[in-house]
């Protein structure tokens, strides 16, 4: 049974989510609850739960407040929030679970679900660690990349192009390395868009700061960094040439 609690300032959300808790997610117990980070951080301290539940937008000081005042934290985390595009972008990035206001069953049991396999592994919540970084910089940003065995973290910029394979993700890096994600090529399409890639292709996602040209020869292909040769397919055209500034 997972200890879990519950960091909101609206007492009603709190309620509604333990009521939620209690009636479909059998193997977490709500041991504590607190309106305010203070508060928090001392039911934190003192029920040391496996799981918890932490609004971001709170009077005062707000959720990543809180986890910045945690060294190590060996907890994992569902973000129950409002929409907050660049906390939402921050928290995709880390590949960290998040609840939109009002929460989903559906949506509810399966986040859970995955930190419960999660902390079945006893490990410090690096993804935490991650989010908790570019939240703090910026400039420091890192997506995670998770795969069968572990889950890296990688700077956007230092990513060459994408490459789909089935519900796969191959990312060809700047030093010739590349690693697989478990995850498919559309969830990178929207959370690298705002970072200047491009799908250019069903089964190609490219960094534009990487392309050196267009060849027109035997079919559209972008040449990329390292020789690499990437097809455009024909209804992508268009809105390609625009985002990379050709006529």
């Amino acid at each position: 049974m997972l200890q879990a609690v519950i960091i909101d300032d609206e007492v009603s959300n709190i309620e509604n989510l333990t009521i939620l808790i209690n009636k479909y997610c059998t193997e977490v117990t709500v041991a504590g609850t607190a309106t305010n980070v203070e508060q928090g951080l001392l039911v934190i301290r003192e029920m040391n739960p496996s799981l918890l539940f932490l609004d971001i937008q709170m009077p005062g000081k707000g959720g990543f407040d809180l986890l910045k005042s945690i060294a190590n934290p060996d907890f994992e985390v569902i973000f129950v929030t409002a929409y907050d595009q660049y906390a939402i972008q921050a928290i995709k990035f880390s590949a960290i679970d998040y609840l939109l206001k009002p929460v989903n069953v559906n949506e509810l049991v399966n986040a859970v679900d995955r930190a419960i396999m999660s902390a079945e592994k006893k490990m410090k919540n690096k993804r935490l660690e991650n989010l908790i970084r570019s939240i703090s910089n910026k400039n420091q940003l890192r997506i995670a990349i998770p795969g069968n065995r572990e889950t890296l973290f990688i700077n956007p910029q230092t990513i060459l192009f994408c490459k789909s394979d089935n519900n796969y993700t191959i990312f060809h890096l700047q030093n010739k390395k590349k690693h697989t994600s478990s995850k498919p090529i559309f969830e990178y399409e929207q959370l690298l868009k705002e970072h200047g890639f491009i799908r250019c292709h069903q089964s190609y996602l490219v960094n534009s700061i990487f392309v050196k040209s267009w060849i027109r020869v035997d079919g559209d292909r972008l040449l990329i960094d390292g020789g690499h040769e990437i097809p455009v397919s024909r209804n992508r055209k268009e809105k390609v040439k625009q985002a990379i500034g050709i006529q």
